[in-house]
């Protein structure tokens, strides 16, 4: 009896952190359009920042090269172009770096870090910062204290808008209990000040299953600090740590708050979801970040920007305008009701499809492989990625599969892609297909075609 009741136990512990952070959505159907629609007409409307800041994770300075030093220091000239060509409110009023600033937290990336800083932050600007955990591997806590002259946790007020922000504590992503508790207090001081405004906070990890590679990458204090969250509808929460594409229509997250995935200035990684390798190929051109805007409505506006291009990301849909920009829009964050990016989106989701006359080419067979060539499929969100099957036309039990990215991330997003598939047997015939999917891997009908290989 004893066993039954401890496994009754884990089972209703584990019902409840599935419902807790999976955010379970009971919108209809109907009811998620219409919030959609009507998302879609504010950010196709008028918005007059009155405080405006840039946040970024991930950006690993590295002493033995340059490269993201250089992507920082375009953080901060493009976020001020930005600014300075606005007709109305001009002010860049902070940069948020949510962790892994340094690639490993020596005297020297810290050094490089605050001279990329001092030669680039205007003195209009405050500088907000967390630890990330790629800082412990030389100098841990006493070298961040010491370099970037801030605490461990901060809770910092900007013309009115609280920042709260927790670096890992003892290491790691990790967070202590009374790391939780001081964030709670502070949260309750921050929304006795202005029960409506929104509250930002940030910690190194994500919140496990909420936005884009949050299943792979996570703080190990997840549950306690979303529950600390979740009192607090008007909370929009930034992690890192993951490396995931900010474009990506996953990477911001609603259930009773706001969370939003800060994306990297150094190398993609994406979630264990597809294919063998989580690292794509050019990972390297990465460097995104975002520019947040705030109205006097308390409308919070996320516009993710690509310094790689030096211009605002394009939205990943294949549908529509290609030079439409991808905006993200909290409306009214202290008011749950009105949230959209929530698990619902996935009931509204179209179905990736490729147009007719589409069609795989093969170019190029060996005696164990074949190159295949197709063209990017249709998603008035996004395609994720595609799954490439071939089974043996006489044996069709004797398959391959392979999935790759669609490479959404990269812009322009290419239109066609190729694709090798190896470990063929010499002198037979495949009939193959290749299938769409969106975020959500929702499959989409596939194109086909037969190929055989060469024999020995």
């Amino acid at each position: 009896m004893e066993k039954i009741r401890h496994l009754f136990a884990v089972l209703c512990v584990g019902l409840a952190l599935i419902m807790l952070v999976t955010g379970i959505s009971p919108i209809t159907k109907t009811k998620q359009q219409t919030l959609e629609k009507a998302l879609e007409d504010e950010i196709d409307g008028e918005f007059t920042p009155v405080f405006r800041f840039a946040v970024a994770s991930d950006v690993h300075i590295n002493a033995g090269d340059d490269t993201t030093a250089k992507r920082l220091a375009k953080l901060f000239q493009t976020a001020y172009t930005y600014s300075d060509a606005q007709t109305g409110y001009r002010c860049l009023d902070a940069v948020v770096l949510v962790g892994d600033n340094c690639d490993s937290g020596s005297e020297a990336e810290y050094k490089i870090l605050n001279a990329v800083i001092a030669e680039n932050k205007r003195a209009e600007t405050q500088m907000i910062t967390v630890m990330g955990n790629h800082e412990f591997a030389q100098t841990g806590h006493e070298g961040y204290v010491r370099n970037m002259n801030e605490a461990l946790d901060k809770h910092v007020v900007v013309k009115g808008f609280h920042f709260i922000g927790l670096s890992p504590d003892p290491s790691d992503t990790w967070h202590t209990p009374t790391q939780i508790n001081w964030m709670s207090k502070q949260l309750r001081e921050a929304a006795k000040d202005d029960p409506n405004k929104p509250i930002f906070t940030m910690q190194h990890g994500h919140i496990w299953n909420t936005v884009y590679v949050s299943r792979s990458w996570f703080t190990q204090m997840f549950l306690p600090l979303h529950m600390v969250y979740a009192q607090y509808p008007q909370v929009i929460n930034f992690s890192g740590h993951s490396h995931g594409p900010i474009n990506n229509p996953l990477d911001i997250w609603q259930n009773s708050y706001t969370t939003v995935g800060t994306g990297t200035l150094n190398y993609f990684e994406m979630e264990r979801d597809i294919g063998d390798e989580t690292v794509p190929a050019g990972a390297r051109n990465a460097a995104q970040y975002f520019i947040v805007e705030v109205d006097a409505a308390n409308r919070v506006r996320l516009q993710p920007y690509n310094i790689l291009t030096e211009d605002f990301m394009k939205t990943p849909a294949t549908t529509d305008d290609p030079e439409k920009q991808l905006v993200y829009l909290v409306h009214s964050p202290a008011d749950a009701s009105n949230y959209v990016y929530t698990s619902a989106r996935r009931k509204t989701a179209s179905t990736p499809y490729f147009e007719a006359g589409d069609a795989v080419t093969v170019t190029g067979a060996t005696a164990d492989s074949v190159t295949l060539s197709f063209p990017q499929a249709e998603d008035d969100i996004c395609v994720y990625g595609y799954r490439i099957t071939l089974k043996d036309a006489k044996h069709p039990l004797k398959k391959i599969v392979k999935e790759i990215y669609s490479e959404y991330y990269f812009e322009p997003i290419p239109e066609t892609l190729s694709c090798t598939v190896t470990g063929l047997a010499a002198g037979t015939t495949y009939s193959v297909s290749v299938t769409p999917l969106n975020v959500w891997l929702t499959e989409g009908e596939p194109i086909t075609c037969s190929v055989s290989t060469a024999n020995n």
